[in-house]
């Protein structure tokens, strides 16, 4: 029975708190001491069996936070076949933990790397020794990667692209297999510009942080290189949109068929020629927008549903009054416009009313 159960004890690891973290780490740690080739003793070194490493819900005081730092600088040349990593909400990792699994082996059996947070660079020069950008140099097996900028973007950092010299120059990558992306608040950063000269043939995903509505921004600039093999977006609207400036203008890809919006929303182009978006999700409805979406139902034929994300369905037993009033009210008036052109509203659940 051991032999079946301790390689999938090990498997899939949640961390929620710094001792259960200190804790884990010393075990690892303590077990790969005592590894020897001659007995080869089976699960003598644990850390060989973990694939997944979830840090999504650890919380520890500013106190821990250098203790942390280290305790992952430590656990990831432990384990060679890691494939999913999560890291630790709200903190960034330093350059000696980025090092360390950069250089640990086993680095390119790496398939997911979520939560990466790393702040803009002051230097534009930066684009050319990011130690992000070294880490994913060594991760050419990555299908999935989510990185986030923690700190509200200065204005002289909204529409920074490298020049033309330094964009021919700056570095690109090898990710042949990378399906899904998501850059949130991160258009000036290294990664984004790297990004910009990598080609990922495998890429369906994105989710983006736009801030600028000229065709010349971060954003219009990776859907020209990306967007032809998209099939989801995501475009996450900055909730510090600058007071008195108008919401980016979106062009939409060409095969995207789930388009997914923030407020404020932007203004969606499309192509006079049928686009084949089949589902639009929004946080919650207003009249604003219904207007310009039944302005563009004759564009999108296969418009089958939209959904609310942020909103549910009230339930059965509520008076008509409640029922017709606020969100739900508003909610009611689309799904009746929407009926007339064959598109069915939803909730957050992917409900209808009951």
């Amino acid at each position: 029975m051991a032999e079946v159960t301790l390689p999938l004890l090990y498997s899939n690891v949640h961390i929620f708190t710094a001792e259960s973290l200190d804790m884990f780490v010393s075990h690892l740690y303590n077990s790969d001491q005592r590894w020897d080739s001659i007995r080869r003793i089976p699960y003598s070194t644990p850390g060989r069996w973990i694939q997944i490493l979830d840090f999504s819900g650890l919380t520890f005081g500013a106190e821990s936070l250098l203790a942390v730092d280290s305790l992952l600088t430590r656990i990831f040349p432990l384990v060679p076949f890691l494939a999913h990593l999560v890291l630790v909400p709200n903190m960034l990792l330093s350059n000696r933990a980025l090092d360390a699994l950069r250089t640990k082996e086993g680095i390119d059996h790496l398939r997911s790397l979520r939560g990466l947070k790393r702040p803009l660079p002051k230097d534009p020069s930066a684009v050319f020794n990011d130690p992000l950008i070294a880490l994913l140099q060594c991760c050419t097996q990555l299908e999935q990667l989510e990185v986030l900028n923690p700190d509200p973007i200065p204005s002289d950092h909204l529409f920074d692209l490298p020049d033309d010299e330094d964009a021919v120059s700056a570095p690109s990558l090898r990710l042949p297999h990378l399906k899904f992306v998501a850059l949130l608040a991160v258009a000036s950063s290294p990664v984004f510009a790297a990004l910009l000269r990598t080609p990922l043939p495998a890429l369906r995903h994105l989710m983006v942080t736009p801030y600028d509505d000229s065709p010349q921004s971060p954003c219009a600039a990776l859907l020209a290189a990306h967007g032809a093999t998209l099939a989801t977006l995501h475009v996450n609207t900055p909730k510090r949109w600058p007071t008195g400036a108008q919401p980016p203008r979106l062009a939409l890809p060409p095969h995207v068929r789930h388009l997914a919006l923030d407020y404020p929303l932007p203004a969606l182009s499309l192509a006079d020629t049928g686009h084949p978006l089949q589902v639009l999700t929004l946080p919650r409805p207003n009249a604003r927008f219904l207007r310009e979406l039944e302005a563009l139902l004759p564009r999108l034929p296969q418009l089958a549903l939209v959904r609310a994300r942020n909103v549910r369905w009230l339930r059965r037993g509520v008076s008509g009054k409640a029922l017709e009033a606020g969100v739900q009210g508003e909610m009611r008036e689309w799904r009746r416009r929407l009926g007339r052109r064959g598109v069915r509203l939803v909730d957050g659940d992917w409900a209808d009313p009951e």
